[in-house]
């Protein structure tokens, strides 16, 4: 009796040390040690935390609190929120060009420069406020559940910044260079377009246009923005490229989920306008029967 459960004891405590072993080989052996004292990075207990937050707050602490509240006018924060974006894009963009990123970066195999080298802490670094770039984002469901614009909160909405908030955090940690710093560069080029929309639209009176004409054209370069990092990824997976592979194998599911729904929202929100705009129809060829 006393030998089963001594035994039993150290079963125990030899898994406990085998999760203790596989643990530290995950988040410390394998991470990059330039990012050992960067806040809100060294524990994955961060990003869960956060999304935890991130999930009871849109899903239900915000909707109860709004539910006999009228929608909060968040007009003066929103046009900050956009500038914000709009700046620390350029940032993120000339960050990583002072130190020396190209559009090589596209299809060159560019590997990780772990050193402690002036450039290479400089992509660590941009890297780095990508992450915290995407941690911001999240609010953004935030506001929407605030001011009760349920329809916004779609699935498309929730999977592309929890996945990419996800694969930030895995990029600064793990990776923090190499040509999948395309991603940054060319991401960041589309926001600052899409949040100087953004910022437009809640100032609609002092704009001497009709925005509803930029919407499509806004989708648009976002999915032609997808299928060129996924052209960066597929260059990243030659035989001859050294890149490590897990992070690949992560990121490439999610960009294909991502680019299927975004062609379907932009097929199903702007296809039949473009089909008026041509004179066409995808029924009937656009004639009416004698019976209409």
């Amino acid at each position: 009796m006393d030998l089963n459960v001594t035994t039993a004891a150290g079963g125990g405590e030899g898994f406990g040390q085998q999760l203790d072993h596989w643990y530290t080989f995950l988040v410390d052996d394998l991470s990059d040690k330039r990012t050992i004292d960067l806040p809100f990075l060294h524990s994955p207990l961060w990003p869960l935390s956060v999304l935890t937050l991130y999930f009871a707050l849109v899903f239900y602490w915000i909707p109860i609190y709004m539910s006999n509240r009228k929608p909060y006018d968040l007009r003066a924060l929103m046009i900050g929120y956009n500038v914000f974006q709009v700046v620390v894009c350029y940032c993120l963009i000339r960050q990583l060009v002072v130190h020396g990123w190209t559009f090589r970066y596209l299809y060159t195999c560019e590997l990780t420069d772990y050193s402690g080298g002036k450039d290479a802490i400089g992509f660590l670094y941009a890297s780095y406020l990508n992450y915290l770039v995407k941690l911001v984002e999240l609010s953004e469901t935030v506001m929407f559940a605030l001011r009760k614009k349920r329809s916004q909160i779609s699935f498309l909405h929730v999977y592309h910044h929890v996945f990419t908030y996800l694969l930030a955090w895995i990029f600064a940690k793990y990776v923090g260079g190499s040509m999948l710093t395309y991603t940054i560069v060319v991401n960041s080029m589309v926001h600052m377009c899409m949040y100087s929309y953004y910022l437009m639209a809640v100032i609609p009176d002092r704009i001497p246009f009709r925005l509803n004409k930029l919407k499509p054209y806004i989708t648009a370069i976002q999915i032609i923005q997808l299928f060129s990092i996924l052209g960066n990824i597929l260059f990243a997976l030659r035989p001859t490229c050294g890149i490590p592979r897990t992070h690949i194998l992560l990121y490439m599911p999610y960009m294909v989920v991502l680019i299927t729904m975004f062609v379907n929202f932009y097929l199903k929100t702007y296809r039949s306008a473009f089909s008026k705009a041509m004179g066409a129809c995808y029924t009937d060829g656009g004639h009416k029967s004698k019976a209409d």
